[in-house]
């Protein structure tokens, strides 16, 4: 992944023609970096900015990130085939869509399975989810960590990554805000299954699936 973020240039010891040097400035004095809403976000997609790249807003910073390959969109199809028979009616699963967390974050997950159906977002960006699934190969350290921090915050009760390369399953779940003054939430439950193990959403107990079904 790689982010857009607006720097300013490095600062450079300043000799005077006096030879006299003067005191070095402060790093990044006078400079700040411009964070971006979710609203600023989506115009710059409106306008083309992001054709043809997978994009997403974390704490006001755009990331892009490489086409996926071959294993990722296996993975992706294979865990949404699983996702549809799994969840009855009055549920939709999402394919890499937005995802509004707060007024700066839209993490863009893979999948997220929501309440209702297609045309109730016809409007509105989904807030929150039943539950949520990333397939992840590089980006595993981001999507255990930052990723899950976001959609506890959200109270998505349950959060699935597929890691890819050390073919496993981490299951967050339990969203429980963390001691007053951190001023954030984190899931109480992390459990990470081999590919021989089955497991089930909790919000669809009775379709159990192995993990290794939703890996290439």
């Amino acid at each position: 992944m790689t982010p857009i973020v607006i720097t300013p240039p490095g600062t450079q010891p300043f000799t005077p023609a006096n030879g006299i040097p003067h005191a070095n400035p402060t790093p990044n004095g006078g400079w700040s970096s411009f964070r971006w809403t979710i609203s600023e976000y989506r115009k710059l997609g409106e306008i083309g900015l992001f054709r043809d790249v997978k994009s997403m807003l974390i704490h006001g910073e755009i990331f892009t990130m490489a086409t996926p390959d071959p294993p990722h969109d296996t993975a992706l199809s294979l865990t949404q085939e699983y996702l549809r028979s799994a969840f009855p009616t009055k549920h939709y699963v999402r394919n890499q869509q937005g995802f509004d967390i707060g007024l700066d974050n839209d993490p863009s997950p893979d999948l997220a399975v929501v309440e209702g159906s297609i045309r109730d977002y016809a409007k509105h960006t989904p807030t929150t989810a039943v539950l949520i699934v990333e397939i992840s190969d590089t980006t595993l350290f981001k999507d255990i960590t930052t990723k899950a921090e976001l959609h506890a915050t959200a109270k998505v009760p349950e959060y699935w990554v597929i890691d890819l390369v050390n073919r496993q399953l981490h299951v967050f779940s339990d969203p429980v805000a963390l001691p007053t003054g951190l001023g954030a939430t984190a899931y109480r439950k992390h459990i990470v299954h081999a590919e021989n193990d089955r497991i089930a959403s909790q919000a669809a107990p009775n379709a159990t699936i192995r993990v290794a079904e939703l890996l290439p």
